[in-house]
């Protein structure tokens, strides 16, 4: 994106997407409930008119292809009179955890296109004060989808980076099947899940053995046995550890009943987030 704003006053800025620079457009900082979306744009004074020292920036967000409407820019400050040639700045939206879902459910693992639309003000202009910017296109790179609305899908991986044994290669497994999910490498992302769950079986905290066939379920069969599990006291966790194994193991497979269920997006976060669930019950208990 390259776009211009002018003013009445005979102010112009040029107004371009960091990322033909190699640097990404848009990221998250996840929160609690609400999170941080963000657009950086380099703002470069071509012509200031007198006694205007800043610009405020602000208007709408919204997704290409479908979604619409993601939310108002907050207010952003800009200041003019610098030595640097550009300022960098970034345009805050704040979206919630359904919203940020459903932009991470429509680009499936792929880049995330947003269309900016830009009213400029500037409050020391003694012309008219405001212009708009046509809307411009921007993408996020690769670098930044590890670092974007994937990291509210799966869960921070306790325990501590002091961990040692089992409980580190299973957070270790489980932030590699994040960024295979990330990537849409969906069935490897659950072959790691699988191994997470190995690690956590290692280390022989709750009891295991239980009774179900594996061979005779389903896809269906095993999403099912696994609700049972969620629901049982004392023991229920190790068969839970056992049930979630079960199903990770389908891609490993390619006869019996799971050799023709299709691995997708949903099934690799599912499991993974149980997993990830699992393990934060586990470091729990060993502390």
């Amino acid at each position: 994106m390259v776009a211009e704003m002018k003013f009445e006053d005979g102010t112009q800025l040029r107004l371009r997407a960091p990322e033909q620079h190699g640097v990404a457009a848009v990221g998250l900082l996840p929160g609690l409930g609400a999170h941080r979306l963000a657009v950086r744009i380099d703002v470069e004074p071509r012509h200031v008119a007198d006694g205007v020292n800043h610009l405020t920036l602000g208007g709408e967000l919204r997704a290409v292809e479908g979604i619409g409407w993601i939310g108002s820019i907050l207010p952003t400050f800009v200041p003019l009179r610098t030595r640097a040639t550009s300022v960098s700045v970034e345009l805050v939206v704040q979206v919630n955890s359904a919203q940020l879902l459903a932009l991470e459910e429509h680009r499936a693992g792929g880049d995330l296109a947003v269309l900016l639309d830009l009213q400029g003000t500037l409050p020391q202009s003694t012309a008219h004060p405001a212009a708009d910017l046509p809307r411009g296109r921007q993408h996020v790179g690769a670098a930044t989808r590890e670092r974007g609305p994937d990291r509210l899908l799966h869960r921070h991986h306790p325990p501590a980076d002091d961990a040692r044994g089992p409980l580190r290669e299973a957070a270790e497994h489980l932030r590699t099947a994040d960024r295979q999910i990330t990537a849409g490498e969906y069935p490897d992302a659950i072959r790691e899940t699988r191994l997470a769950l190995t690690s956590m079986r290692k280390l022989g905290v709750w009891p295991t053995g239980g009774t179900k066939k594996r061979d005779d379920q389903d896809q269906a069969d095993r999403y099912g046995i696994l609700l049972d599990r969620l629901t049982e006291q004392a023991d229920g966790y190790a068969e839970v550890i056992q049930s979630a194994f079960n199903q990770a193991s389908g891609p490993q497979h390619n006869d019996g009943a799971i050799a023709s269920a299709a691995w997708t997006r949903a099934d690799a976060v599912t499991l993974n987030a149980l997993a990830a669930a699992l393990l934060h019950r586990l470091a729990a208990e060993l502390s």
